[in-house]
């Protein structure tokens, strides 16, 4: 849940709350705990909106990447085709738009071990999300999930695409308090993925 929803809607449930322990002070048809809950019911479902589209963002940029990285290897084939083919006439090959070069030194996929950091947010709501760098990485592919209990640590759930960013840092607001949460996360580049973190777990 992004910060500005999750205040507003905090700040309508303390609202709620107090209207429910003082019922007679409200007797005002347009004040009422159901006008304060249709309220928070619109903010929540905007949110819920909000991160199921953050989820299919990050799943279509995954998908685009390896297709990028599919089609660079076609296309690096075909010029290797068309090199041959014209036994590397400059001329001909100019209508490819093959310049002939220096053979480019082929990118790997990104190899260092990263290593995931959690820490409370400073204002107490959410957790400040860290990774080491990998200097080979155009991205940071994230996963998440939310254990069964808070207590286990052994055990990792199942692990969803969460994010994909270029930060090493960033703040997942969207926890709820007594929750074990686990993130995993790997570097990648338009040659692949390299290897996962350890998943790491923390509690609000």
């Amino acid at each position: 849940m992004v910060k500005y929803l999750s205040d507003a809607i905090f700040r309508l449930k303390d609202l709620l709350n107090g209207m429910l322990k003082n019922p007679e002070k409200w007797t005002k048809p347009d004040e009422t705990p159901e006008t304060v809950q249709a309220q928070i019911t619109i903010l929540e479902n905007s949110s819920k909106a909000i991160d199921e589209a953050k989820e299919t963002l990050s799943i279509v940029q995954v998908n685009a990447r390896r297709a990028l990285a599919a089609s660079g290897k076609f296309a690096d084939d075909m010029e290797n085709s068309a090199i041959a083919y014209h036994k590397s006439d400059a001329v001909q090959l100019n209508a490819y738009g093959i310049r002939l070069r220096k053979p480019r030194s082929k990118r790997t996929s990104p190899v260092e071990a990263l290593h995931v950091r959690l820490q409370d947010d400073i204002d107490g709501q959410g957790f400040i999300v860290s990774t080491t760098p990998d200097s080979n990485a155009d991205q940071y592919e994230w996963y998440k999930g939310a254990g069964a209990d808070a207590s286990t640590t052994n055990i990792v759930p199942e692990l969803k695409l969460f994010k994909t960013t270029t930060r090493l840092t960033f703040v997942d607001d969207n926890v709820q308090k007594g929750v074990r949460y686990f993130y995993r996360v790997r570097a990648v580049n338009t040659a692949g993925e390299g290897p996962w973190s350890e998943a790491a777990s923390r509690v609000q």
